[in-house]
């Protein structure tokens, strides 16, 4: 990495603290942009959240400050009361009539809390993560000092994708594009007011249109940066891995599907075959829906990951909607484990490609497929782990990753 600057700078990271565990990809993107900027100065924390600062502060080692401040809820009371009559009917009907743009105001309390903040400190950069939090703190509205903002999920690209999923009636598919369509408005009307932009992927950067703009890909992560030895080859396993949250709505649902709809056929194609669901979070809750399905486990937390790569095969991305990459992708390779996955998992890996570093499948009967191919051919799916590490050793490092946010900030900074 290139020398820092010559002077020590002074960040203001803003983001919701939903995102900000590692044991989420969201979390882990957080934390890997925390520790490249406190290689470049010091660094204040500003979550949106309810919880307490102290359950925080061991994900942001050697902040300069971490505070966390509560949104103001009040506008919402009333609805708070009257959704337990029919949640999902009320949260429907809140989503499609009001104007999205709501969700992007300034909220009384943290954007007071930024003000105070932005008069007391001589920040030199405000760096945001997603455009909704960063608009809440207030940051866009009473902005005082550059605005660094990074998008891994664009909003309107997690409604458009939920547009691919079978069975969509057609009242949903009305909503889902009036949900996108208000997201892009919202975002090409706040995005200007930001003075440069992360992206994850060559495909963001050709559709979000700004002056300032530069591809920071997600990286696989491990707590203290030091990539893991590459695992040895399990030519007998038949286990095929998931990891992921269960908080994440999108993984719960694509583990579903693919356990209801693909995983009987792989079973019964390939004797001994296991499926092995480790994550964070509530994944045992799932396990009554699954108690007819053969050779499935849910196992949920687990302490130690690599232990589970060297068990398995190979991992699954079964996933046919969300926003940004999937930073689990190239965890499996780091690992060396080839993987099978959905094209939409593939977004924003232009360099890993079908049969070369990966199996990748545009339907249920494609992942299927994989999974057969997989499962009885040790020698290929060897090869393509291989050059699959390969791929993200030379190219997805915390280094570069790092180099690549200290020269979005010094171009600013020469530019203020």
């Amino acid at each position: 990495m290139e020398n820092s600057p010559s002077r020590t700078l002074s960040f203001l990271l803003v983001a919701p603290s939903y995102a900000c565990k590692p044991v989420t990809g969201s979390g882990q993107r957080t934390s890997l942009i925390y520790k490249a900027l406190t290689r470049l100065g010091r660094v204040d924390v500003l979550l949106l959240g309810d919880q307490d600062t102290e359950v925080f502060r061991p994900y942001f080692p050697g902040a300069n400050a971490l505070h966390i401040v509560k949104p103001d809820d009040s506008a919402a009371a009333f609805w708070q009361f009257v959704r337990p009559i029919s949640p999902k009917l009320i949260d429907k009907l809140t989503t499609a009539f009001r104007d999205k743009k709501y969700l992007y105001q300034p909220d009384s309390n943290v954007s007071a809390f930024f003000d105070d903040l932005q008069d007391s400190h001589s920040y030199d950069l405000v760096v945001g993560r997603y455009l909704r939090p960063t608009a809440r703190a207030g940051a866009i509205a009473s902005k005082k000092v550059p605005i660094i903002l990074d998008i891994d999920d664009r909003d309107d690209v997690v409604y458009k994708s939920r547009l691919n999923l079978p069975g969509l009636n057609p009242v949903e598919r009305l909503f889902l594009r009036a949900y996108s369509q208000q997201t892009e408005a919202v975002t090409e009307e706040l995005l200007p007011h930001c003075d440069h932009v992360w992206l994850t992927s060559e495909s963001d950067a050709r559709e979000v249109i700004h002056p300032s703009k530069s591809i920071l890909p997600n990286i696989p992560y491990t707590p203290s940066n030091n990539r893991p030895q590459a695992l040895e080859e399990n030519r007998a396993s038949k286990t095929v891995l998931f990891v992921g949250s269960y908080a994440h709505r999108v993984n719960a649902e694509g583990v579903e599907r693919f356990i209801l709809n693909c995983w009987p056929k792989i079973s019964s194609a390939v004797e001994g075959a296991t499926l092995r669901v480790v994550g964070s979070g509530n994944w045992k809750a799932e396990k009554p829906k699954f108690t007819h399905v053969p050779n499935v486990e849910i196992v949920g937390f687990v302490d130690d990951l690599a232990e589970e790569y060297q068990k398995a095969s190979f991992t699954i991305a079964p996933l046919f909607e969300g926003g940004g990459t999937k930073i689990k992708v190239l965890e499996t390779l780091l690992y060396q484990r080839t993987a099978v996955i959905t094209n939409h998992a593939q977004y924003g890996y232009d360099t890993i490609k079908h049969q070369e570093s990966l199996w990748v499948a545009a339907t249920e009967a494609e992942l299927i497929e994989g999974c057969i191919q997989l499962l009885g051919n040790p020698d290929l799916r060897a090869e393509m782990a291989a050059k699959g590490r390969k791929t993200v050793v030379d190219g997805y490092s915390f280094d570069r990753f790092a180099s690549l946010i200290q020269s979005s900030v010094e171009q600013l900074i020469a530019g203020d």
